[in-house]
């Protein structure tokens, strides 16, 4: 009991000790649920509502609990012309801003970096136990939150004021042409039905 006495006590010395909760819950949530849901569940129910609990985690680390306790975020812009097509912000570039709280980002930063952990050791049962369908979810869970661990590193370690936005080791999707030859030809296809 004393232990998340100590816990409580240091949410509360947070600068966010809502957002903080708020983003140690969305952690701890696809992972409760994957070890109990089958107790009460089928494992198509369980799929979906662990899926759908890894992409609030994930929308949230990203978007919101990335900013408010760590000062960073990163997206993907797929309409930019440049090879660099995922973007930065951090607290390099408005220095000197608000202090960021060493509670709030030692939480952060190893909740972010504990989890796809967690996730691969669960994958090691998986394939142990020989549980295929239960693989895919592990893999999933790992995908997303590794991406989200991988993107918030590159972003702590971008330099605002390098030369190029180049810089760095991030790893860039893939372009499809596949697609935009699909949008081609829907262009073709739509200039014959306009036709007739």
């Amino acid at each position: 009991m004393e232990h998340v006495n100590n816990f409580y006590q240091t949410i509360l010395k947070s600068s966010h000790p809502l957002m903080l909760s708020l983003h140690l819950g969305a952690k701890a949530a696809p992972l409760i649920f994957y070890i109990l849901g089958s107790l009460f569940l089928n494992f198509t129910a369980q799929f979906i509502v662990v899926v759908l609990l890894l992409t609030v985690d994930f929308y949230l680390t990203k978007n919101i609990s990335g900013r408010k306790l760590v000062q960073l975020r990163w997206w993907y812009d797929p309409t930019t012309e440049n090879a660099q097509t995922f973007k930065f912000e951090s607290y390099k570039q408005y220095a000197p801003g608000p202090p960021i709280n060493p509670i709030d980002a030692k939480l952060f930063w190893w909740s972010l970096y504990l989890t796809p952990i967690v996730w691969a050791v669960f994958a090691i049962f998986c394939v142990l136990r020989l549980k295929v369908l239960y693989l895919l979810l592990v893999g999933v869970a790992i995908a997303l939150t590794g991406w989200n661990a991988y993107g918030f590193r590159n972003c702590d370690k971008w330099n605002p004021n390098a030369q190029s936005d180049t810089e760095g080791s991030w790893f860039q999707m893939p372009t499809i042409p596949v697609l935009e030859n699909l949008q081609r030809f829907t262009a073709v296809q739509s200039f014959f039905q306009n036709r007739s």
